[in-house]
């Protein structure tokens, strides 16, 4: 009461410890004992992918041929007027359907087509595609 002491006698003694006693409650009800703690949600589930298809994946070869190797991947519409091989069918490999020429095909690529060389490979990650790719056959 060392605020009120001071304070002069008029009408408006009351409104002032009525302010008081509003600014207090406003002040404990903030504090943080009083609060909830939000709880976040748990993270995903981690995905693990296989390393022959997150190569497969991640050079891009799903774009052109697709995820089965069906041939119907994101931009073989923009490749219309070219043949994208559908791995599927061992009969549309230009070069021939082993793992061997499949590598070798990876690793130089093929004139005259968009199937570029992906030369920038290291040879286990072109075996992880190769093989990946044979096993989409049928």
């Amino acid at each position: 009461m060392i605020l009120l002491q001071n304070f002069p006698e008029n009408p408006f003694r009351i409104f002032y410890i009525f302010f008081l006693f509003i600014l207090v409650q406003i002040l404990i009800s903030c504090s943080p004992e009083n609060e909830v703690p939000i709880k976040e949600p748990p993270p995903p589930p981690a995905v693990t992918i296989p390393f022959p298809e997150a190569m497969y994946v991640q050079n891009g070869c799903a774009s052109c041929h697709g995820r089965e190797g069906n041939g119907r991947g994101t931009r073989s519409s923009l490749l219309s007027n070219s043949r994208v091989p559908n791995f599927q069918d061992k009969s549309t490999y230009i070069y021939g359907s082993s793992k061997e020429a499949i590598a070798k095909t990876i690793q130089n690529g093929i004139p005259g087509t968009y199937m570029k060389a992906y030369s920038h490979m290291r040879k286990k990650e072109i075996d992880a595609v190769a093989n990946y790719i044979q096993k989409m056959q049928k």
